[in-house]
């Protein structure tokens, strides 16, 4: 199935594309004025009574608004995935459905990432904690995905083998008509002769 402008407009709706864009230019907006301030001298001091540093904490808002963006995208994302596909419906929610849990996914590993600088300074010898806790956070986009996996890789197959076995099922329903028409019958016989004359019935 192909997309057009019209198509998701109309499935999306411009109320979304338009909430979408928003937050789109305006964490662009907000990620360019952090790195713009990490130029500032001193960031790499740290805040009064606490180990974690200017830089750190930039950092985490960053991740913030990267993170809040993934998950506020992560409907839309499913949702061109189920215009795209053209296929069983149940195929098509499979797909759309790993989509939005992969973004998910990938929403809690920047999280993961972004926010270490500024949590585990704070939590002394505990820094294992904090990686139990995205741990357990991960795992649950992760179970949905490999769930939703599972479950289609029987309709996948069918639709598999529906293909190549309807292709196969055409090919031998061609040969099958050539080979039972008669060479040189009456009806393949050309009407007129090389001699201009019209062939007698």
């Amino acid at each position: 199935m192909n997309l057009d402008r019209d198509t998701v407009r109309s499935a999306v709706g411009p109320e979304t594309v338009e909430s979408a864009s928003k937050v789109l230019l305006g964490t662009g907006a907000l990620v360019f004025v952090l790195l713009l301030a990490s130029l500032l001298p001193g960031l790499d001091r740290l805040l009064p009574e606490t180990p974690v540093t200017l830089t750190a904490v930039i950092g985490a808002l960053a991740t913030l608004a990267v993170v809040g963006l993934l998950l506020y995208l992560a409907s839309g994302l499913a949702a061109l995935t189920r215009l795209a596909l053209d296929g069983p419906a149940a195929v098509v929610e499979h797909v759309a459905a790993v989509v939005h849990w992969l973004v998910v996914l990938v929403a809690a590993l920047v999280a993961h990432a972004g926010l270490a600088p500024a949590v585990t300074p704070l939590l002394d010898g505990a820094r294992w904690t904090y990686d139990v806790a995205f741990l357990l956070l991960a795992l649950v986009p992760l179970v949905v995905v490999a769930a939703r996996l599972s479950v289609a890789i029987d309709p996948l197959a069918e639709l598999v083998a529906d293909n190549i076995a309807g292709d196969s099922e055409r090919a031998e329903t061609s040969e099958s008509d050539d080979a039972t028409a008669e060479p040189g019958s009456s009806a393949d016989a050309p009407d007129w002769t090389p001699d201009g004359d019209q062939r007698s019935n």
